[in-house]
């Protein structure tokens, strides 16, 4: 059984032997009246009943058979079949009628119930012409109806205003009106036949199969044989018993086996209807010509009739047309167009990078700038997904307002967005970067929350960093996970970055293992008290140690891990592993507090407060032993949940502080709302040149006197030289950390009771215990930076 569309299996797939039987007797039916018909034959010209009557009409009666059985043993095509093989029926049983009712009548009536049978097979055969069209071609649309009625009435409308003259002239006078539209019936029909062969030839592709080509060819012939039978007959020459008649017959027969010959059709490509409007217009310039003629000339009712409906189906031809051209239009645009922002999508970001790197030289260069929201899927989750879409619309509004005339912004991916730069060096693709960074310092409002959210920008250039667009986008991606993870903002592509690029594109699945099967490890960090020197604790810095890889810093995963949502899982596990190494060394009797910077995801978990809490409880360890600290863009994606989760921690013991103070949005407002904040953390950005430049230590200076007045402490990170650490002793600062003291250590290697006893260990001179006389430890970062300064 072949289903439709598949392949329909030529005679390598054997007839069943009722077809090979009924095939056979058909051919010798035609072979012995076409002997018949052969001039010389015969010893009188006159109608044979048996030959030309019985013969000629069980002729017909086995080609039905024939083609009926088509669709009962081949279920392909079985109704247009079924319709071609009830046409023929129609044609044998007016020989049928025609042989015992009408010719034994005297006088013979014209027309008769014979004729009904014989342009009845006309009508049939259309049907199944239309439905075969439509198994054949991908689909039978409206606009392929309308052509086939447009180029049949237009056929019809001249076959009626070219033969009414000639056959009124050519019948008896007083010849019945009924007489005369039968006689014109028929050729009309036989020029629609023809027109119909055509169309299904046009419609049906290429290369047309023998199945076709003979199914075809027998109705295009019998067309033209009928035709000249019609002008014999009219012009009173027609006699019976030629090779006219025993043609109808076997043309007859080529339709009826063209059913069992080879008729491929590839399942996945049949071919599509051929295009255009260009018949359509021809076939209603045609209908146009016949009415403007009947205005000239008497034309009867019936071509007007015809002209004047092709011309209706024309205009309904071109109304589709018209729609079409406008869908497809828009389907063109919408293919092209991303639904939730508007913004061109990846199909048409590349389309237009790629054109654009055909032009690119060093004389034109271009830019690349992928645009990635930091903590997106942190609010999505918190907020749900319709805040996430308006988020993404108002994101991209923002873009395309900070971007030239000629500048293309697309959406890549889920919140990732695509700006390509014409005629773009590298110095005017940063100013661009910042452009776009600074069009989101300004919060979103959603909903009943104001959310703010910073993008992170990688930029690479063309044809610096590459000419091919798959290559240049993947430059661009590792430049923007670079700012992502170095906190920048932005970054331009370095050769330098494929090491930790193809180490970032471990599966999301591995690094879930890496964290359930603890391949994360902690080093640690001291920091001193300024100026004795004495060790107040130590700073963790995860790092996870890959089996194949070796020990990777946290550039080169973390950002995987919040893009894969793994943060929550991830922050618990350092927790987890920070506050069992805490609880060894309280063991050991080294009273040592821990802290852990949190991620944006951390704050906007509602049950992470309970989680540390449980954790505290599992180690016995009191909930001073921890503190968290949180950066200040915590808070800005969902200040008032951030706010929540914070007052949860301090209600609960734990202790809190603001890091990398001075290179958020909003310090002031935070600190003077957050009133339990024990310390602030000096960013190194700001320590790295307080020996060398005054702004700096004014910086430095102001921050120290402000958290004196609020009641809290400061640290400064990244302390490298002892120039730096002696300035911040001067200024006030109570606490450093840096490469001038320890590098981060493994557990096992950290002489933390040496550190502890003051004995200068690591670098550290001896001093009092740590900050607020109690000697404290800080442990994991939210960050958790790659160097450890």
């Amino acid at each position: 059984m072949h289903a439709r569309g598949s392949l329909w299996r030529s005679p390598r797939d054997p007839a069943p032997p009722v077809v090979r039987v009924v095939a056979g007797v058909l051919l010798v039916e035609v072979a012995v009246f076409l002997v018949s018909t052969v001039p010389g034959v015969r010893a009188t010209e006159d109608f044979s009943l048996p030959l030309d009557g019985w013969l000629q009409a069980l002729g017909y009666l086995t080609a039905t058979a024939l083609v009926l059985l088509r669709p009962a043993l081949r279920p392909a095509d079985r109704a247009a079949w079924a319709w071609i093989g009830a046409a023929l029926g129609a044609r044998a049983l007016g020989f049928v009628l025609w042989l015992a009712v009408v010719r034994p009548q005297e006088p013979t009536p014209y027309p008769s119930v014979a004729d009904a049978g014989w342009l009845a097979m006309y009508l049939l055969m259309l049907v199944g012409l239309a439905l075969l069209v439509r198994e054949r071609a991908r689909l039978l649309t409206s606009s392929l109806l309308l052509d086939g009625a447009v180029a049949g009435l237009a056929a019809a409308s001249v076959a009626v205003t070219l033969l009414y003259p000639t056959l009124v002239s050519l019948a008896a006078p007083g010849t019945p009106r009924g007489a005369l539209a039968v006689n014109l019936a028929y050729p009309v029909l036989d020029v629609v036949l023809a027109v119909a062969v055509i169309w299904v030839l046009l419609l049906s592709g290429r290369p047309t199969s023998p199945s076709m080509c003979a199914l075809a060819g027998g109705l295009a012939g019998f067309a033209v044989a009928d035709g000249v039978y019609l002008h014999l007959l009219a012009a009173g020459d027609f006699r019976p018993g030629t090779l006219l008649s025993s043609g109808s017959l076997a043309l007859m027969a080529l339709v009826a086996l063209a059913g069992w010959l080879p008729g491929e059709v590839l399942a996945g490509r049949r071919p599509e209807p051929l295009p255009g409007v260009v018949l359509p217009v021809l076939f209603s310039l045609v209908c146009l010509g016949v009415l403007v003629y009947a205005t000239r000339t008497e034309v009867p009712s019936l071509g007007v009739a015809c002209a004047g409906g092709g011309l209706v189906a024309a205009t309904a031809r071109t109304a589709l047309s018209f729609r079409a051209v406008r869908g497809l239009a828009e389907h063109r645009r919408e293919a092209r167009t991303d639904e939730l922002t508007g913004l061109a999508n990846r199909r048409a970001f590349n389309e237009a990078l790629e054109r654009a790197l055909g032009h690119a030289s060093p004389q034109h260069r271009l830019a690349l700038l992928v645009v990635d929201l930091d903590d997106f899927k942190a609010v999505n989750d918190a907020l749900g997904h319709h805040y996430g879409d308006e988020l993404l619309r108002q994101a991209a509004s923002r873009l395309q307002q900070a971007l030239r005339g000629g500048d293309l912004v697309a959406r890549i991916g889920g919140d990732e967005f695509g700006v390509l730069l014409p005629d773009a060096d590298g110095a005017l693709a940063v100013a661009v970067a910042e452009r776009l960074r600074a069009g989101f310092r300004r919060s979103f409002r959603l909903g009943p929350r104001d959310v703010v959210i910073a993008p992170s920008v990688g930029i690479a250039l063309a044809p610096d960093d590459g000419r091919d667009p798959v290559q240049l986008l993947q430059h661009a991606d590792l430049a923007m996970y670079d700012a992502k993870a170095a906190r920048s903002g932005q970054a331009l592509y370095r050769r330098e970055l494929h090491p930790t690029g193809r180490i970032r594109l471990e599966t999301a699945e591995r690094l879930r293992r890496a964290i359930e099967d603890g391949e994360l490890v902690l080093h640690y960090q001291p920091q001193v008290a300024l100026p004795s020197g004495a060790v107040s604790g130590v700073e963790a810095l995860v790092r996870w140690e890959h089996p194949e890889s070796g020990l990777l810093p946290p550039s080169s995963f973390l950002a995987q891990a919040e893009s894969a949502g793994l943060m929550p899982r991830l922050t618990v596990a350092v927790l987890d592993q920070a506050l069992r190494q805490v609880a060894a060394w309280h063991a050991q009797g080294l009273p040592v507090t821990v802290a852990v910077n949190l991620s944006v995801t951390n704050l906007l978990d509602p049950s992470f407060p309970e989680h540390v809490v449980d954790l505290l409880a599992v180690r016995r360890l009191p909930a001073g032993t921890l503190e968290l600290e949180l950066t200040e863009d915590l808070f800005m994606a969902d200040p008032a949940r951030a706010r929540g989760a914070v007052a949860a921690l301090l209600e609960a013991g734990v202790g809190l502080v603001i890091d990398d103070y001075g290179t958020g949005y909003s310090s002031l407002g935070y600190l003077r709302d957050l009133h339990e904040i024990r310390g602030l953390k000096l960013d190194r950005s700001f320590v790295a040149d307080l020996d060398t430049e005054p702004r700096s230590a004014a910086i430095v200076e102001s921050t120290v006197d402000l958290a004196h007045a609020l009641g809290m402490h400061v640290v400064a990170e990244g302390v490298e030289t002892p120039a730096v650490r002696d300035r911040l002793a001067d200024l006030g600062c109570e606490f450093a950390q840096g490469y001038l003291f320890s590098r981060p250590l493994p557990p096992g290697e950290l002489a933390l009771d040496a550190l502890l006893a003051g004995d200068g260990a690591a670098g550290v001179a001896p001093g009092p215990p740590g900050r607020r006389g109690t000697p404290r430890g800080r442990a994991s970062r939210g960050r958790w930076r790659s160097t450890g300064r």
